[in-house]
């Protein structure tokens, strides 16, 4: 199983985005195409069939069916990265932010 964590950046956009929604929300990591490994942040996503691999800021965390064995000895921590321009349909994009996975632990 893999370990994930947030840095405390991180887990003030969850709280912050959590503030402002009343879905449940949960973060996503796959290997799309376009934006690799980044977690994303949904609301209420249908997750059908799939457990969490881990929760960070009260929120679960799912990796898709095919990186579940690449990630299973991982060890990374979500951060965060200011991205003014990013287009991708992760709630933090709102805030000019972009969710990223870095390896091991983030410092705060």
């Amino acid at each position: 199983m893999p370990t994930i964590r947030i840095s405390a950046k991180a887990a003030e956009v969850v709280a912050r985005v959590r503030a402002e929604r009343s879905g449940t929300l949960s973060f996503t990591i796959d290997g799309g195409c376009c934006e690799g490994t980044a977690p994303h942040l949904f609301e209420d996503a249908v997750l059908a069939g799939v457990d969490p691999v881990g929760e960070v800021a009260g929120v679960p965390v799912y990796l898709q069916a095919a990186m579940i064995d690449p990630f299973k000895d991982a060890d990374v921590t979500i951060d965060v990265v200011d991205e003014p321009m990013s287009d991708a349909m992760s709630l933090e994009t709102e805030y000019g932010l972009r969710f990223v996975l870095r390896e091991g632990i983030c410092p705060a």
